[in-house]
């Protein structure tokens, strides 16, 4: 039989590891699968940055070195999600008598300004598309404007993602460890035909594990571009044609959502497309445009 002093001990001892399927347990039942996923991927990302640590010896700078770490590979946006997910996870430690009180209180997100989402001009996309025409860029350009994908999901996409059967796409979300289902558009299997031709199928199937959108310059389907030379070769494009010096290749991504908002999708399915964990997210990209307003104003009469 155990005494007092072992059961303390063992407590004390706890790794965030032992603990972890207790605590996600509970938000896998009570949560949607996409907050668990979003809890899930916040807990394995601190894991991954400063280790698996007993609960009790995590201090104020293993936090504020995640922090610090974390935002060096994602926006400050996706740090402050993981900061609410890890202080409603360490709460729930403390409902579970883990700890007597959590570490993460007091720990203060980034501070976001309110910037305006830029999207990039119908003329200027013209400009762009036709620049890069017969370029391996038009077609990574035209695919992430026909998914709204980020630059990661587009270029870690590989031909096996690819169900040419059921018209779907399974796209790799890296924030929620995921995938999820994308549908072929008309618009976007002519893309695709251009990048892998009907004739060249049964090749394919030889080359499933290599990327969509692979090194040129190596000529091997398994050599990965990276998100840095994409967006360096994008920037260089845009100085090229002399065009708003703020647009940025995730520039492309806030134009498709834009305009899945504006064709007045439902913000629902805009979110599923976009890959949102909150539905907030998405109603960012919803601007009341003047043309809109007047026509909203003018259907009401007394």
């Amino acid at each position: 039989m155990h005494n007092n002093s072992e059961i303390i001990d063992k407590i004390l001892n706890f790794k965030l590891s032992e603990v972890k399927d207790q605590l996600m347990n509970h938000y896998k039942i009570n949560c949607t699968k996409n907050t668990y996923r979003s809890y899930l991927a916040s807990y394995n990302n601190f894991i991954r940055f400063i280790g698996d640590k007993n609960i009790y010896s995590i201090n104020r700078a293993d936090l504020e070195d995640f922090k610090i770490k974390r935002s060096s590979e994602v926006s400050q946006v996706s740090v402050n999600i993981d900061i609410r997910n890890l202080k409603a996870i360490f709460n729930k430690m403390v409902d579970y008598d883990l700890i007597e009180f959590s570490k993460f209180t007091g720990v203060k997100q980034f501070k976001i300004q309110n910037e305006e989402i830029l999207t990039i001009e119908t003329v200027d996309l013209v400009k762009i598309l036709y620049e890069t025409k017969g370029d391996q860029m038009n077609h990574i350009i035209r695919f992430t404007l026909l998914t709204a994908c980020r630059i990661s999901e587009v270029l870690d996409l590989k031909i096996k993602d690819i169900d040419f059967k059921n018209n779907n796409i399974n796209i790799y979300q890296r924030n929620t460890n995921s995938y999820k289902s994308f549908p072929i558009s008309d618009s976007l299997t002519g893309l695709l035909e251009e990048i892998l031709p009907p004739g060249s199928r049964e090749d394919i199937s030889l080359m499933k594990e290599g990327f969509l959108f692979y090194d040129k310059m190596k000529n091997d389907p398994g050599s990965k571009l990276r998100t840095d030379t994409i967006s360096k070769k994008f920037k260089k494009i845009i100085r090229r044609l002399n065009l708003n010096s703020n647009y940025k290749f995730h520039s492309l991504r806030h134009t498709a959502i834009t305009e899945f908002m504006n064709k007045n999708v439902p913000p629902y399915i805009v979110q599923k497309i976009a890959g949102h964990s909150s539905i907030n997210t998405t109603m960012l990209y919803s601007h009341a445009r003047s043309e809109d307003m007047k026509i909203a104003v003018n259907s009401v009469s007394y």
